[in-house]
């Protein structure tokens, strides 16, 4: 475009100095586009535009305008055509003066350029390591091992020479390094110590020397870096070993717990026995006695007295029983947990005048003492609960196993009650009952939910797993022929 351009020029200032009167100069004006064709990328475009210059300035000493050339003429010719020369020569000294004294400070903006790409590199891989700490310290699931072992693998590639650099991280006597980890001179630290007195600390360390920065061979950022990484870690041990030590509170809590309601079922199973055997007995006894009394001689002035002992000793021996069977009926040791809830809502039910429906899967197996202590007493929680509160005509009792797991369910049609404020309740210890329900399915490994609402009654539902079936020889693919 530029050639195009500078050929138009030159044809203008042609056609005007042919056609023009002898005596102007205007050749003086090819002086303009020779500096226009000296800015050209091509060094050779001004020496083109000369040699065409020079052509048309010879043509024009031709011109119709002009009687025959005189020495006038032609000396005013061959001093344009050499005014036109010596400007490309000095533009050429020009140009080359200035190539060279540019030609510093392009070297000093070069080397600049490629420090300041440097720089933003090594900005690029320390928030890379940064950024995948952080990512890995917001897993919580993993153990702590494994999360600093992928930590200190993160380090070498955010330092200045990844190729020599190794690195170590070390906490509460635990020690996790990059492969090929050497101790050497040339070593950047930083440590930390969490509340309850841990120590650990973070080093890099580059195996062979390099050229000095800010600290030895280590880059200012790299030092605030390291800080930072110690920092973040420190808040994460802080918190995960607070996790820990939370968890291993909770799980002595639930052992103690679950130790302590085996220590009831124990205690109420001794003390039932002891109120059936040993107190129904005695009183059975002291009846025994007062009939014989009853029969003997003439008993009419002490006969209003011994019938009244008589009757209080049998209210007392029914109080007596109904303590036994309500701290633990013999059928649930006898005959297993669906003849226990059986006789026990039966009973309840003749109190409280309920209509009652039991459910039982005809496939249930046979039920560990602890899965149907755990299942009769949260039956009999419910059921206390329902004679309280509920005005309830209606209870139905479901037991079913699914893949494994019991499925038990308690319904009432009674004006039920607000869930979360009884749940809250029992939070802040006003409510044990549920408290109860809770802990004894939690021990399981099960789960307990209660719906309810204010005039819908209530239903409890349990979830408790089942223990897997033994392998039979069926099960083995056995046969007496393989023997």
């Amino acid at each position: 475009m530029t050639s195009i351009m500078l050929v138009g020029i030159a044809g203008i200032i042609f056609v005007v100095d042919f056609f023009s009167p002898p005596g102007f100069g205007w050749w003086a004006l090819y002086l303009f586009p020779l500096m226009l064709a000296s800015s050209h990328p091509n060094r050779v475009m001004p020496v083109l535009f000369a040699a065409m210059a020079t052509a048309l300035i010879s043509i024009a000493t031709f011109s119709p305008r002009s009687t025959s050339p005189s020495w006038q003429t032609l000396g005013g010719r061959v001093l344009a055509i050499s005014v036109l020369w010596g400007s490309v020569a000095l533009l050429r000294v020009l140009q080359d003066r200035s190539r060279i004294l540019s030609a510093p400070k392009d070297s000093v903006h070069h080397e600049e350029q490629k420090r300041l790409r440097h720089l933003f590199g090594e900005r690029v891989k320390e928030l890379t390591a940064l950024h995948r700490t952080v990512r890995l310290l917001q897993d919580s699931a993993k153990p702590i091992e494994e999360v600093l072992s992928q930590i200190v693998a993160l380090l070498p590639p955010a330092w200045q020479y990844p190729e020599i650099t190794v690195a170590r991280i070390t906490f509460d006597g635990m020690v996790f390094t990059t492969p090929t980890f050497v101790e050497s001179p040339w070593k950047q630290t930083a440590s930390w110590i969490t509340p309850d007195g841990a120590k650990g600390m973070i080093e890099v360390i580059y195996r062979e020397a390099r050229p000095p920065e800010a600290e030895g061979p280590f880059l200012a950022e790299e030092r605030d870096l390291i800080h930072s990484l110690a920092d973040s870690l420190c808040s994460y041990l802080t918190r995960r070993r607070a996790e820990l030590a939370l968890c291993e509170a909770h799980e002595r809590l639930r052992a103690l717990s679950q130790q302590l309601m085996e220590v009831q079922e124990n205690e109420r199973r001794n003390l039932a026995r002891d109120l059936h055997d040993e107190i129904g007995q005695a009183l059975t006894v002291v009846k025994m006695n007062l009939q014989t009394i009853q029969r003997l001689g003439d008993t009419s002035a002490i006969a209003i007295p011994l019938k009244d002992s008589s009757a209080v000793i049998d209210q007392t021996l029914q109080h007596v029983r109904d303590l036994s069977l309500d701290l633990r009926p013999s059928l649930l040791d006898d005959l297993g947990l669906v003849p226990a809830v059986r006789w026990y809502l039966g009973r309840q039910a003749e109190r409280a005048g309920w209509n009652i429906d039991v459910q039982v899967d005809e496939s249930l197996p046979s039920l560990p003492q602890s899965v149907a202590i755990a299942c009769f007493r949260v039956i009999q929680e419910a059921v206390t609960n329902i004679m309280r509160h509920s005005n309830a005509t209606r209870v139905s009792v479901s037991l079913e196993e699914h893949n494994r797991d019991l499925l038990l369910v308690v319904r009432d049609n009674g004006v039920g009650f607000d869930v979360q404020k009884a749940l809250d309740k029992a939070a802040k210890g006003q409510s044990m009952g549920l408290i109860g329900m809770q802990e004894r399915i939690r021990f399981l490994n099960g789960s307990i939910s209660i719906e309810s609402a204010p005039g819908h009654g209530t239903e409890v539902r349990v979830r408790i797993p089942l223990p897997p079936l033994p392998i039979t020889d069926s099960d083995r693919g056995f046969n007496l022929s393989d023997v």
